[in-house]
């Protein structure tokens, strides 16, 4: 069923979504470590997940490539954003992660040439609870939140955040939702949360939702199969190779 009820609830949605909950879709839970590229993370395994909702073919993406590759628009482990993730990925793909494994630690870019996907484009999801529902009961979403520090402490149910945020500085992949949360995947591995993700509550006095949900969130379009070459964005020779 995709990941979602056959009741429908309100907006004419689903009454609930998880996409874990998809017997043949396996969505990765990636442990980030100490480097600060949760927005990578995010992004790629929504890249994964959705082109093996369409395929049926499971595959897990590269986030040292694109740690190692993403030199200009991106700051590496020092952070960046969910976009010049898409960008990249859009111009020259990303290999899979068995051709580039994760250590951990921003490197110097490897010279692969090995299989890999890239996407035809991406879309933010309009600030809207509706919109993001909907969005997310089609594909998993990359989202960009205001982690603080009730996210070291969470281990189960929903997350008590607080209705003032702060600024947005983290990127998560929501993956579902119920009547009263949403439900969102970390990068913090299956160590954390339940099973390496977590529950917000869904309603919220700020316009932009719990935690800021409602502002930033990004769907990949359309990946596929191709050939990839890894390359940095400051030797663009390698792009038509």
């Amino acid at each position: 069923d995709y990941g979602v009820t056959t009741s429908v609830g309100q907006y004419g949605l689903p009454k609930s979504v998880d996409w874990r909950k998809v017997p043949w879709l396996k969505i990765p839970v990636k442990d980030q470590r100490g480097c600060g590229n949760c927005y990578i993370q995010a992004s790629l395994v929504g890249i994964g997940s959705l082109h093996s909702i369409i395929t049926g073919i499971n595959v897990e993406l590269s986030s040292q490539h694109v740690l190692d590759a993403n030199t200009i628009t991106n700051s590496g482990c020092m952070g960046g954003t969910i976009p010049k993730v898409f960008d990249f990925v859009m111009r020259g793909g990303v290999v899979l992660e068995s051709a580039y494994p994760y250590t951990g630690k921003r490197g110097f870019c490897q010279d692969i040439k090995a299989k890999g996907l890239t996407i035809e484009g991406w879309a933010q999801v309009a600030p809207a609870e509706e919109a993001l529902m909907y969005a997310v009961a089609h594909q998993p979403v990359a989202v960009g939140v205001a982690a603080g520090i009730e996210f070291e402490n969470y281990q189960y149910g929903v997350m008590n955040v607080p209705v003032d945020h702060g600024i947005l500085n983290h990127a998560m992949l929501l993956i579902g939702y119920n009547a009263t949360s949403w439900l969102l995947l970390n990068s913090w591995s299956e160590a954390w949360g339940i099973k390496g993700a977590c529950r917000i509550l869904r309603k919220s006095p700020n316009s932009d939702g719990s935690i800021g949900i409602l502002s930033r969130a990004y769907l990949p379009l359309n990946p596929s199969f191709t050939t990839v070459r890894t390359r940095t964005e400051s030797c663009p020779c390698y792009w038509s190779r």
